[in-house]
């Protein structure tokens, strides 16, 4: 059965890379045809409202977490009537998050932009973006628990195909907006609006052909089902908050000290740093149905294994990614740019920096939610993000420059690094030193190990140095990351695909 359940993982990851390496390169051209077609002032803008679609998307993946704990532990104990009232609570719920949502974001966006936003444009363009990307937005949250039940039955591929198409289509709109169009800002944020809109109906049609059992719609009026999903995801709403408030309030802070031009930079070092960190994601996901599973089921081996396997795997393969930009940030900016907004490198390496120390805590969040005590992992972590901005907005206000913003994060990550631990031993009464002697040490030894790397003064081409750099944090991650028997486990797996 592990076996099997490893394969499934295996399989899932490997969809979820060539996902991510068809999605990178699509994104890494989408942005550079953007930046080309809408000029620094306009993309800055975009950054500044229109990004709140990629932090909605944030929300999202959060919230599915909700729908995919209920209805896996429903499907794992085999009752598909007790699954379907599940997925039909949490419909109930997200359909009510969404009209909430609508409620709220449109009068705050009308009273924020023309007060707060610096825009050298129309403001009837910074109106009409944010209008449009809170309506694709909108549209998204009805979609959740349909990605929570493929999450749950690890249909990985469903939700990865309707990804890949929509980064497609969006390169093709922005090497389009180029060359015709005159409204490009509006093309633009309408076009990411319904990219981010149509995946929902597509889920839907899936799902209904699929799994009928399942999503057929029926009312449930158990109120204590509601009591207990609605309270599990009142507590992921507010992690969720607090975590789209971390990430938009950069944005936010950033122009309120100086420039759409600035945001620009920010916007083209978040743009790679939100694909460094798919690739600790990639690990993750496929795990985090497993996790919940084998921890209801009360397979406490399994889920230490599996716990284990998240938090090393997604740091060694972020932390691989990530070194090609710390290490020659502005020589691969330059390539896939030509021109390079200032203070691009800068925000690049710290972001990435910052993702690493994210990516020691990846899967932890999984457990905690399978065991249904997310209370105060999420009211600590919560505090946390929103201390985080309001100690940026203090720091940038006392004359330092925009990118101490990122250097806060990083503080503020490697206090949450132990919090997280924390709770995890205080809430579950977990031997966090099982983490320590097979993950995080390991981690830690090779961050020591590779980090002079980054201050020998290098005379040879930048290619070079980036190859030299990431073959010798190869050699360290197998022989300093992974223990004797994973090495063995990854020889003959190599080998039996290879058939040697």
């Amino acid at each position: 059965m592990q076996e099997n359940t490893n394969r499934a993982i295996a399989f899932n990851s490997a969809i979820l890379y060539v996902k991510t390496i068809i999605n990178t390169l699509c994104a890494l051209l989408t942005t550079r045809f953007a930046l080309q077609a809408l000029g620094v002032v306009d993309y800055g803008l975009y950054a500044v409202l229109g990004g709140i679609i990629s932090f909605i998307g944030i929300f999202n993946t959060i919230m599915v977490s909700t729908s995919n704990r209920f209805i896996a532990v429903a499907i794992g104990k085999g009752d598909l009537d007790e699954a379907n009232k599940q997925f039909n609570v949490n419909l109930t719920i997200h359909i009510a998050i969404a009209v909430f949502a609508l409620i709220i974001a449109y009068p705050v966006g009308i009273w924020y932009i023309p007060r707060y936003v610096n825009y050298d444009g129309p403001l009837t363009n910074a109106i009409m973006v944010y209008l449009v990307s809170i309506a694709g937005s909108i549209v998204s949250f009805v979609g959740v628990p349909y990605n929570g039940l493929l999450m749950a039955k690890e249909k990985f591929i469903v939700f990865s195909a309707a990804d890949v198409v929509s980064h497609i289509v969006r390169l093709a709109a922005a090497w389009l907006l180029v060359y015709y169009f005159e409204h490009k800002l509006l093309i633009y944020a309408l076009t990411m609006a319904l990219l981010l809109a149509l995946p929902t109906i597509y889920y839907i049609i899936y799902c209904s052909k699929k799994y009928h059992e399942i999503v057929h719609l029926r009312k449930v009026h158990n109120r204590q089902m509601y009591k207990r999903v609605f309270g599990f995801s009142s507590w992921v709403a507010i992690g969720a908050v607090a975590q789209v408030g971390k990430n938009q309030g950069a944005a936010l802070v950033v122009n309120a000290f100086f420039n759409t031009a600035m945001n620009a930079a920010m916007g083209v070092a978040s743009s790679i740093n939100s694909y460094v960190g798919i690739f600790a994601q990639n690990v993750t996901q496929p795990m985090a149905p497993q996790i919940t599973k084998s921890y209801a089921a009360g397979n406490h081996e399994r889920t230490d294994e599996l716990l284990i396997m998240s938090t090393k795997y997604s740091f060694m393969l972020t932390f691989l990614v990530g070194s090609l930009f710390i290490v020659e940030p502005e020589w691969l900016l330059s390539l896939w740019l030509g021109e390079v907004p200032q203070f691009s490198a800068v925000f690049l390496v710290l972001l990435v920096i910052d993702n690493i120390v994210k990516s020691l805590n990846s899967g932890v969040a999984n457990l905690i939610f399978a065991s249904g005590k997310i209370g105060l992992f999420q009211a600590l972590t919560s505090a946390l993000n929103i201390l985080s901005v309001i100690t940026a907005f203090f720091v940038l206000r006392g004359g330092a420059p925009a990118y101490y913003l990122t250097v806060t994060y990083i503080g503020f990550s490697v206090i949450m690094f132990f919090v997280i631990q924390f709770t995890l031993s205080y809430t579950l009464h977990y031997n966090n030193s099982i983490l320590w002697k097979k993950s995080y040490i390991p981690s830690l030894l090779t961050t020591i190990l590779f980090t002079p790397v980054l201050f020998i003064p290098t005379l040879i081409h930048p290619a070079i140095n980036l190859v030299l750099s990431f073959s010798y944090l190869c050699i360290l991650e197998l022989t300093i990351c992974l223990s004797k028997s994973e090495r063995e486990k990854l020889r003959g797996f190599i080998t039996s695909k290879l058939h040697l």
